[in-house]
């Protein structure tokens, strides 16, 4: 059976991560006694070059985005049931460097 949680607007969390030079860079680590839930990521570029993008955790990739066409500037995707990032664990980024800007969406619930 689902675990439900209330989430209240205050829950919400935007992450901003614009992408360096290193070829995996963290994004966020979650809090000790909380659980990350993704719930969407959109990857935009400015650059007008085709972008890619792989989400880690533990070093396991999770989530792939690509921005296939330089013209088409973002990509959107949504994760109806979460992706679920752990306490203390890191929420990575491998890809292309220099390029893209990542927004994660989620929210944090204490650890069960």
């Amino acid at each position: 059976m689902p675990i439900e949680h209330n989430i209240m607007p205050n829950d919400l969390i935007v992450l901003y991560i614009e992408r360096t030079s290193e070829p995996v860079q963290v994004a966020y680590v979650v809090p000790a006694g909380k659980q990350f839930v993704l719930t969407a990521w959109t990857l935009t570029n400015e650059v007008g070059q085709p972008v890619t993008a792989r989400l880690r955790r533990n070093k396991i990739r999770v989530a792939f985005n690509k921005i296939w066409e330089p013209v088409r500037a973002h990509n959107h995707l949504i994760f109806p049931t979460g992706i679920t990032f752990g306490p203390e664990e890191e929420i990575e980024i491998e890809g292309s460097v220099n390029l893209g800007q990542h927004y994660l969406y989620g929210y944090e619930v204490d650890e069960e």
